[in-house]
């Protein structure tokens, strides 16, 4: 069976981009706005829930690395050269303590321990690109951060079922993020150990996942469909005449019985 356009046309977003054609044919997608004014007024009111950003700190640290290189196999008299540090990631969060705040209610101090991983790369002298994984662990104390408890324990249960059928969140939540590098490399010739600082850019958050009523224009659009070689299988579904892509890929969004006028529009 074709699938049928006509049943799968997204009726939020058609009606907001034809909305405007009459005026200034704005085309409504994703993207950093320059001009807010040219834009319509949105055409719906949404609940989302999502990880509000209650407060952030930014912070920054950097701490001494020494590490022996390894020659590569049968090398006896390796001369190194740093040739640079890559993939660094976060490997270990842990809230070491956190103190309630005396003067400041549902202030706090945090202590953080925050372990980064990241890649060495460098040549013995006959081997280029070689690798060798380390780590820094930093210790962050964090003096003031508004991160309120909260209260609310949340049972999600997944439809359609997912093997795991209970999902346990827990009110608020600390969030880290990172960008990191290196910097100040040197190397002892006569022990092979590549020293560097390792400097790195924190930001800390205190989420919580709340419900926000937020304006809307509705779904996003689906992409163009992007130009591929055409196949010799699946000659009918690779027509796109006989067989366009669909431009609904979420549920009909319900209507607001407010807004009755538009609902008589476009039933």
């Amino acid at each position: 069976m074709l699938i049928d356009p006509s049943a799968l046309c997204n009726k939020e977003v058609f009606k907001v981009q034809n909305d405007n054609v009459g005026s200034s044919s704005i085309k409504i997608e994703a993207g950093q706005i320059l001009n807010p004014d040219h834009f319509p007024p949105p055409n719906e009111l949404v609940c989302i829930e999502v990880p509000k950003v209650f407060d952030q700190v930014a912070l920054r640290d950097c701490i001494t690395r020494n590490i022996a290189l390894i020659p590569g196999s049968g090398v006896i008299n390796p001369t190194f050269s740093y040739e640079g540090a890559i993939n660094f990631n976060i490997q270990d969060i842990r809230v070491v303590s956190k103190t309630d705040s005396l003067t400041k209610p549902k202030f706090k101090k945090l202590k953080l321990f925050v372990r980064i991983g990241y890649t060495v790369v460098y040549s013995d002298g006959v081997n280029q690109n070689l690798t060798l994984d380390d780590v820094s662990a930093f210790n962050l104390t964090i003096n003031e951060i508004y991160c309120p408890d909260s209260l609310t324990q949340i049972g999600l249960i997944r439809y359609p079922e997912y093997p795991s059928r209970i999902v346990d969140i827990d009110g608020t939540s600390l969030k880290v993020e990172a960008i990191a590098d290196a910097f100040n490399d040197t190397i002892n010739t006569t022990t092979g150990v590549l020293s560097l600082d390792i400097g790195v850019f924190f930001v800390i958050k205190c989420e919580c996942v709340v419900q926000l009523l937020i304006p809307s224009f509705g779904y996003c659009p689906v992409p163009p469909e992007q130009q591929n070689a055409a196949t010799q299988n699946c000659s009918t579904f690779n027509n796109r005449a006989l067989t366009p892509f669909p431009t609904q890929f979420f549920p009909d969004q319900k209507w607001n019985p407010l807004d009755s006028a538009r609902k008589d529009n476009w039933d």
